[in-house]
């Protein structure tokens, strides 16, 4: 009789025990799934804002490059388009896999940031001083002699940014 008992029982407590084994190890492995998933997360993000943050060490050094090229000219529209076309240049050497919309919002950036501070040029409408600056195709003998502007003795290097050292998350 007693046999009979334990031979009824034991099948639907193995049966329990197992079901309960099998809940404890599928919400294991959703919580390993889940913290996996945050972690590879975390990682993407950190290297999208590495990449953003080299491209933008690039992009500032040839920032400073461009414009210390066209430093001194006389005309503001012909200087804005040639700076704009060789900082193109230059952002496609330094950065081959850029976009030209990502080139456009890295110079936006470097731009705001250089110029944070700074009177806005609203345009070149008229010559007011009288000096043949105020238009975009003032004649070459109208433009005054630049010699009373003496650049700095030695312009500043333009340095190649490192990239960075790619860092394993802690666990």
């Amino acid at each position: 009789m007693v046999q009979q008992i334990i031979n009824a029982i034991v099948p639907v407590a193995i049966t329990a025990i197992v079901a309960m084994l099998v809940a404890v190890i599928k919400a294991l492995g959703d919580a390993g799934v889940a913290y996996i998933q945050k972690k590879k997360d975390a990682v993407v993000t950190k290297i999208g804002a590495d990449t953003y943050n080299h491209r933008l060490t690039v992009a500032k050094s040839i920032y400073g490059a461009v414009d210390e090229e066209f430093r001194i000219t006389p005309t503001l529209d012909k200087t804005i388009v040639n700076k704009q076309a060789m900082f193109d240049e230059k952002i496609k050497k330094a950065i081959p896999n850029i976009t030209d919309d990502e080139i456009a919002q890295l110079r936006q950036a470097v731009a705001g940031e250089v110029n944070k501070g700074k009177a806005a040029i609203v345009g070149q409408t008229e010559d007011i001083q009288g000096n043949g600056l105020g238009t975009a195709s003032a004649p070459a003998a109208a433009v005054p002699s630049v010699t009373a502007v003496t650049p700095p003795a030695t312009p500043a290097p333009v340095v190649a940014p490192v990239a960075p050292t790619p860092q394993t998350p802690n666990t």
